[in-house]
């Protein structure tokens, strides 16, 4: 594995895990075990308005500036597709 790889790979994990504490802050209640695949709107039920708290707490917890401008819908389908957004953002 090049260490681009590694970096990468560790990159995503934090952005991952960010995203679960993230979640369970935003929407207030314990969550069921999280997979790349669990779906953001249909399995925990976020909203817009969940949209919004929970870019404002990755962008607190990860350090950095999320362009709302470069977001679509299919970037909040699921935990790994939004983690591959917020990962591209680093």
């Amino acid at each position: 594995m090049s260490d681009a790889t590694t970096i990468q790979a560790t990159d995503r994990a934090r952005v991952t895990s960010a995203i679960g504490d993230a979640l369970a802050g935003v929407l207030d209640y314990e969550l069921p075990s999280l997979t790349e695949e669990t779906r953001l709107f249909d399995e925990l039920g976020l909203d817009s308005t969940g949209v919004l708290e929970l870019l404002m707490q990755l962008e607190e917890t990860l350090d950095i500036e999320l362009e709302a401008d470069g977001f679509e819908m299919s970037d909040f389908h699921t935990v790994g597709s939004l983690a591959d957004f917020v990962t591209g953002q680093l």
